[in-house]
């Protein structure tokens, strides 16, 4: 668990372009909800557990940073990294890698654990909170992005 985690290859889509000839601002969000499916797989937060009725996840919060343009037919895949994990809740960020190297947009965001019941944020299982402890060590091995935590502003 040394490397940072990357999705599987993503195609834009030719749904997803807009008039201006690149790809929507909205489909970048597909794009990283997509590419973290199968990262929530690897820490117990898949489909088989939020589809089982109990307990989901929700974003609390998620910003995207868009870098370089996509076009009709580029590939892409999704970076996934733990930044922090608590008791009911992940801060995360990723990057959206063109196949050719370079980042296409950056995205950060918190995740939490819910309680359909309520619905209401609750605590992750044990075994997960260790799956989720144990992702953050990997990651914790690699600096910071110098964007994570960035305020918002207008270049001057």
């Amino acid at each position: 668990m040394n490397d940072i985690y990357l999705s599987p290859e993503m195609e834009i889509k030719p749904d997803w372009i807009d008039l201006n000839g690149h790809l929507n601002m909205a489909y970048y969000g597909v794009l990283f909800d997509t590419g973290v499916d199968e990262a929530c797989k690897l820490v117990g937060l898949g489909w088989d557990y939020t589809s089982g009725g109990t307990h989901t996840t929700y974003s609390a919060e998620f910003r995207i940073r868009y870098v370089r343009e996509l076009h009709l037919g580029d590939r892409v895949r999704a970076s996934f990294r733990l930044l922090d994990v608590g008791p009911k809740a992940y801060h995360f960020c990723q990057e959206l890698i063109h196949t050719d190297g370079w980042v296409a947009a950056t995205g950060e965001g918190i995740s939490l654990h819910i309680d359909r019941s309520g619905p209401r944020v609750a605590p992750y299982p044990t075994e997960i909170k260790a799956r989720l402890d144990e992702r953050l060590r990997a990651d914790s091995a690699h600096p910071v992005p110098d964007w994570v935590g960035t305020p918002m502003r207008i270049r001057k």
